[in-house]
């Protein structure tokens, strides 16, 4: 039995996972290419939404330790 690099990540795949893995890639390259500044609106709100939902974690534990 061969070892994985990394354990739990499959590296094969089926072919339709790959076709649409590639569809997605190319949809998103599309639209940033086309829509430059939207992309960046986008991605800002999705970076700001990240930051707010750890600094939700870390509210909600900072509450369990007091």
């Amino acid at each position: 039995m061969a070892k994985q690099a990394f354990p739990g990540v499959q590296t094969g795949g089926g072919f339709m996972s790959k076709l649409i893995g590639a569809a997605v890639t190319f949809a998103v390259l599309v639209l940033i290419v086309k829509h430059p500044a939207e992309s960046a609106v986008w991605v800002k709100g999705a970076f700001e939404l990240f930051i707010a939902l750890v600094n939700g974690m870390a509210q909600f534990f900072q509450g369990l330790m007091a």
